[in-house]
């Protein structure tokens, strides 16, 4: 199982039909593994970040998105622990990362998760594996980016 950080949603959910980014149809491609049972978590923070996120640079996606998360089963939504923030705020300043993305650290270790989808390297200083722009790689994103081509979609790379 791995962890989705909130690129992965803001990518696609500010994605456009008329020139979608390598990085935004990776992170579309994220979602439909995960919409097709690929067992997945994330936080409440997350979500809260990406809401946020939305209602500064594109509020009418705001219902679209929580209609789609609702949609992914596989996708476990949990809160962070105030342990799990207490953790994060020790590790302050000692890493790359910003204290969201430090709780998410938090939380995936408490977890035992080594593996966490977004395009943030900064995660590997931490000793977790990013998995991102290596999917573009794969015959199934090759076969989701032909699936894009007939809904219209306009790729860009």
């Amino acid at each position: 199982m791995r962890f989705v950080d909130a690129p992965v949603f803001i990518k696609w959910m500010s994605a456009s039909k008329k020139g979608l980014s390598l990085e935004a149809a990776i992170s579309g491609y994220i979602l439909y593994r995960i919409e097709n049972m690929e067992p997945a978590v994330t936080t409440t923070l997350v979500k809260d970040e990406v809401l946020i996120w939305l209602s500064h640079y594109k509020a009418n996606a705001l219902p679209i998105f929580i209609k789609a998360l609702r949609s992914l089963y596989s996708l476990d939504i949990i809160p962070p622990t105030l342990e799990d923030q207490e953790n994060a705020c020790n590790m302050y300043g000692m890493l790359p990362l910003g204290l969201s993305d430090l709780i998410s650290s938090a939380v995936m270790k408490r977890l035992n998760l080594t593996e966490i989808y977004t395009p943030d390297k900064g995660f590997e200083k931490s000793g977790f594996k990013t998995v991102f722009y290596e999917l573009a790689e794969t015959d199934d994103f090759r076969e989701f980016t032909d699936f894009l081509k007939n809904k219209n979609y306009n790729l860009a790379f």
